[in-house]
């Protein structure tokens, strides 16, 4: 009987890490947003507007790139890790603010980290659903 429970908990682990692996490979790749719902609210239009040529990119060594443009083009950069039994995603991402003096020299550089939790849904290797408290992603890969 020990042997049997030993052998399913072996088992359950090793399917818990492949589930990661898995999650990894299937974000692996460029992705957009097809669909967008804010407060359960359709906003995909404004969405588009408000981001042209938004796209998100996933690695499977556990790192994002965001691409941005309104007005200009930003590059957000940062990680990924996987939470609640790999139901969730965090995206974390590193920003700086600097510290000047009266004439404009930087005296210190301050970082802050930004943590933004999803909830996942409907994961394939070209598709993805990602949801917080206020909005719903819908991506796919172009």
């Amino acid at each position: 009987m020990k042997k049997i429970i030993s052998l399913l908990l072996i088992i359950i682990v090793v399917a818990g890490c492949n589930k990661e692996k898995v999650y990894k490979e299937n974000l692996n790749g460029v992705w957009q947003v097809y669909k967008y719902l804010l407060n359960n609210t359709d906003k995909t239009q404004q969405f588009q507007n408000q981001h042209p040529n938004y796209t998100i990119t996933f690695t499977d060594a556990g790192a994002y790139t965001e691409f941005l443009t309104n007005p200009d083009s930003t590059y957000v950069t940062g990680t990924y890790a996987f939470t609640d039994n790999d139901e969730k995603i965090v995206l974390q991402s590193t920003y700086y603010t600097y510290v000047t003096d009266s004439i404009g020299d930087t005296i210190s550089t301050v970082p802050h980290i930004v943590e933004r939790p999803y909830t996942i849904f409907n994961l394939t290797k070209d598709h993805v659903q990602l949801r917080n408290d206020t909005s719903q992603l819908y991506m796919n890969k172009p």
